[in-house]
């Protein structure tokens, strides 16, 4: 994060001014600096491929306010309050700013890979504390800034009273000893398992993380790993991270207990109330299981359904394209849904009625609904339930990510 440097020499040159420096002028400076000009720089300074390497986005500085605003959270007269991810040190400055005069003592402890992340926090928390001048009920915060890895074990995590974070999104490989999943994960998830793991027994964790940690289905065994180890008492949908960051993103307050599973699980993942009936109990529902580019094209030839210039909402008889294919084809009628969907788009669950007169190979970009009658109205009906507001609004506050799952869809109420 080298390119970064010359914003650090930019807030060092301002702070060092302070003595001499029209104060007006110096404060009206300092306040972009402990703002939006951090991100703004990173985005300047450091290519896009270089920031989803290690994903530094920063905090948008109202999102980080937004979170100490919460009435779930309770602070003491003695608050070490650690960010083991801390970038530039947006939550530790509205930490700051939101709990100046409410406590007795404040220490802000945060680690980070970048060294140049770090001074930045440290000189953007030392204007902050100058912009805030102490009064009789609350002294200056003590700040604690290193450079170190927030996965690896350490004196902070001991002694937080709080942790905050909002941990990098990019996919990483798991540390040792995580069991909810292999391969390249989510770094907000490891962050999250680390958290949980090395944290004392009563420890509040606030953390902002993408959405498909909520709604994802690859990330099932997360979430009850999470549900095991700690009591969830808030989860608020915040919506996009911001509009340089296409990912919609949770806030999530949780507290880990003294043992696991000693307690009730008592919140739920996903918001939204029971429904008499639902997608599952009157349709079988899976993805389409050819992966075009992976399987090879052995077997009996037929109609091969694909995603890509699918109509939705229509009824298709006659599938123009083919393919060889040794797996299970599928007699109609059935609905088809396409998987990939996202927050904005006019309609969450694009379907389209498949009633061709031969069995049809179908595309895993597709989900496959296919009714437990047999019956085209069946068919007919779901289109239209798929179809209305009330299905968007409900899938909407279900999943935030690009993509439906099988899961999802099972749920949808009809």
């Amino acid at each position: 994060m080298n390119d970064y440097l010359p914003f650090v020499d930019r807030l060092d040159n301002h702070l060092k001014a302070y003595q001499g420096s029209s104060r007006d002028q110096w404060q009206k400076d300092g306040v972009r600096f402990v703002n939006g000009l951090a991100a703004e720089e990173l985005r300047r300074l450091v290519g896009i491929e270089k920031r989803r390497e290690f994903g530094a986005f920063f905090t948008n500085s109202d999102l980080a306010l937004e979170l100490f605003a919460n009435p779930q959270l309770q602070f003491g007269d003695n608050c070490t309050i650690y960010d083991p991810a801390v970038g530039a040190g947006n939550l530790l400055i509205a930490a700051n700013v939101a709990l100046h005069n409410k406590v007795q003592s404040l220490t802000l402890v945060g680690t980070d890979l970048h060294p140049e992340f770090i001074r930045a926090a440290k000189l953007r928390l030392a204007i902050t504390s100058l912009l805030t001048e102490p009064t009789a009920k609350a002294i200056q915060p003590v700040i604690d800034m290193e450079v170190g890895d927030g996965l690896a074990d350490n004196s902070y995590y001991a002694h937080a009273t709080h942790i905050i974070t909002n941990p990098p999104f990019n996919l990483i490989d798991g540390c040792e000893n995580i069991t909810w999943g292999s391969g390249k994960l989510s770094a907000a998830a490891v962050f999250i398992d680390r958290i949980i793991r090395f944290v004392k027994p009563g420890t509040p964790i606030i953390a902002i993380l993408p959405d498909v940690l909520r709604s994802g289905s690859r990330y099932e065994k997360w979430r009850a790993m999470v549900e095991e180890n700690c009591t969830i008492s808030n989860l608020t949908m915040l919506g996009q991270f911001d509009k340089f960051a296409d990912v919609d993103v949770f806030s999530i307050v949780f507290t880990k207990r003294l043992n696991p599973n000693d307690g009730e699980i008592a919140y739920r993942w996903s918001p939204g109330s029971k429904h008499d009936r639902v997608v599952s109990d009157l349709f079988d529902v899976s993805v389409g299981n050819v992966v075009d580019n992976r399987d090879p094209h052995e077997g009996v030839l037929r109609p091969f359904l694909v995603s890509r210039g699918l109509p939705g909402w229509h009824m298709v008889k006659n599938i123009s394209k083919e393919r060889q294919f040794k797996g299970q084809a599928i007699d109609g009628p059935f609905v088809v849904v396409k998987r990939t969907s996202r927050m904005g788009d006019q309609r969450r669950a694009i379907a389209t009625i498949i009633n061709a007169h031969t069995p049809v190979y179908v595309d895993n970009h597709l989900i496959v609904l296919k009714p437990k009658s047999g019956k085209l109205a069946d068919c007919e009906l779901l289109v239209k339930k798929l179809e209305s507001n009330q299905t968007d609004e409900w899938i909407n506050e279900q999943i935030r990510c690009r993509h439906l799952t099988v899961k999802i869809v099972m749920r949808i109420p009809v």
